[in-house]
């Protein structure tokens, strides 16, 4: 048997899908008796996958992670090489879909995709119902479909925060200061936000906003300045219409090299080889 995807289901979505909704690349079941391979970049998105039966391992980029059915999902990025590995005698099967969407980037970051999750058995039962549900909607594709796919796609991405424990009420609503910073660079994510304009309108000290800031946020003001110019950028890069020169034009940013400089230093590659490595693999 080798390596089976005679239960895959491919999908070409349309072109708004591909702008604006999570959409689905592909969808269903893989059995493997022998090792396989990706590089990274090799396709675009993320893998959210299950064990359905046999078990294994996963290399995936420096980590090997053990594999078999039971509570553990996982979520993968694509842009990392990743090689599953069945035991030796043995099928590995797997269930998962594979997908993409605007900002998939910073929900790969923020749901650590190292560790697996663990989910409760009514959870499971929840992703395996939604699988089934994809799986119709891909084969059959009835009228705009494609958005009864980003609902699914959501609804998954909502069982994992939750698993996460990212959903966590705050005990609180954040102090004025701060929710003037929320605010204010939530209407205008791309500029390039300095401090000092920061604390003008916090109406607070420097220290005071850092201090209390990093308490309710759980980051630093400069950590989330950078976070939300990285995925400003990302969602612009995804947009083939925009040169990078324009790209950085709007985010603020004095040149087309010092973007470079900026989106290199924080995600390991230049704006041109994101923009490339995600167009090879859509081809």
């Amino acid at each position: 048997m080798a390596i089976s995807f005679a239960r895959v289901h491919r999908l070409e979505p349309s072109a708004v899908a591909r702008r604006l909704l999570w959409h689905v690349l592909s969808v269903g079941e893989v059995a493997r008796d022998e090792a396989e391979h990706h590089d990274a970049f090799d396709k675009p998105g993320a893998y959210f996958f299950r064990v359905v039966s046999g078990r294994g391992a996963l290399r995936y980029g420096r980590l090997e992670l053990p594999l078999g059915p039971g509570r553990r999902c996982w979520l993968l990025d694509l842009q990392r090489p990743r090689t599953y590995l069945p035991e030796p005698g043995a099928t590995l099967v797997t269930q998962g879909v594979r997908f993409a969407g605007p900002g998939v980037a910073a929900w790969l970051e923020s749901l650590a995709t190292e560790e697996p999750f663990l989910l409760p058995a009514q959870q499971q039962a929840a992703v395996r119902q939604i699988h089934r549900h994809l799986v119709a909607l891909v084969t059959r594709q009835p009228r705009q479909f494609e958005w009864q796919v980003h609902t699914l796609v959501h609804q998954v991405l909502g069982l994992l925060l939750s698993a996460r424990g990212l959903l966590t009420e705050r005990s609180a609503t954040p102090p004025p200061a701060v929710s003037r910073i929320l605010e204010a660079v939530a209407a205008k994510p791309e500029h390039r936000w300095q401090a000092r304009d920061l604390v003008r309108r916090s109406g607070v000290s420097y220290s005071s906003l850092r201090t209390v800031f990093k308490q309710t946020q759980g980051s630093t003001l400069k950590e989330f300045l950078t976070r939300t110019r990285l995925d400003a950028a990302r969602l612009r890069l995804g947009d083939p219409r925009l040169t990078i020169k324009e790209v950085a034009r709007t985010l603020d940013f004095s040149s087309e090299h010092y973007f470079s400089h900026f989106f290199r230093r924080h995600t390991g590659v230049t704006p041109t080889q994101y923009r490339n490595r995600g167009a090879a693999a859509q081809a």
